[in-house]
């Protein structure tokens, strides 16, 4: 599809290695490490196709090592102890890569991001509990950011848990946000899609030649169109097929 969008010919563009260095490397979700497609975006401020890829592979990441964490739960029975240890390995990695090494992009790779994922099983097994105190712990979770925005450490204990503490509470706080699925799932949609779109729209200096605010009107709305295509034609089938799939083996064992 984004050939046709690119600067170099069909020919061109299918014969040049670049295609199919990106293909490899984004089929085994290192999209940062070929991120931009021959001919596309040249002259954005950056060339990368969709910048939002680079996700896939912590998601990915954290499906692998979830069955590890809780097979330490269970054998140590000490699930505050080796979340909290994961949390401090995961930014003392974190630190060492971005403000020792000065490598930020290998700081933005697993494990470190695994303190945002200890934190959201934290929460999730005590979910009941922070409900319970969401106003407590909201303020708690405001304080410490602004003691991050306010004081520098050289290694930002507070942000991880604060952040993650935040967002949950929100999320389960604002009635709007509980029933934003009704319809479909669309965020997954709203999040792969944007990006590639509003480079589309750098490209052609869209926002510049027309009303930027009427083009990033278009921007959302084009958006919206691809996410809710996704959900109905793509996504949503394939999660039918998965639960239909499970229905039946329930079925078997059942008869």
């Amino acid at each position: 599809m984004f050939a046709m969008f690119s600067t170099y010919s069909f020919s061109e563009y299918f014969t040049n290695v670049n295609v199919y260095q990106y293909l490899g490397w984004n089929l085994i979700f290192l999209n940062f490490m070929h991120p931009c497609l021959p001919g596309l975006f040249e002259n954005n401020l950056i060339c990368a196709v969709n910048g939002s890829l680079w996700t896939l592979k912590v998601e990915e990441s954290f499906y692998i090592v979830l069955p590890f964490i809780f097979y330490i739960i269970k054998k140590t029975k000490k699930t505050f102890v080796v979340l909290i240890i994961i949390y401090l390995l995961s930014l003392l990695y974190w630190f060492i890569t971005d403000d020792v090494l000065n490598q930020p992009l290998l700081a933005k790779q697993m494990p470190g991001y695994l303190a945002y994922f200890s934190v959201g099983i934290f929460l999730n097994l005590n979910l009941d509990y922070v409900l319970k105190n969401r106003v407590k712990l909201f303020f708690t979770a405001i304080i410490s950011l602004l003691i991050t925005v306010f004081f520098h450490f050289q290694i930002n204990v507070f942000y991880p848990a604060a952040f993650g503490l935040l967002i949950i509470i929100l999320a389960y706080s604002i009635p709007l946000l509980n029933n934003f699925g009704k319809y479909g799932d669309f965020t997954y949609g709203l999040y792969i899609y944007h990006f590639p779109i509003i480079q589309l729209f750098r490209q052609y200096d869209l926002f510049n030649k027309y009303n930027a605010i009427i083009m990033g009107g278009a921007v959302v709305l084009l958006t919206l169109v691809f996410a809710i295509f996704s959900w109905f034609v793509v996504e949503k089938r394939f999660l039918d097929r998965y639960r239909n799939s499970n229905t039946k083996k329930v079925a078997i064992h059942a008869f």
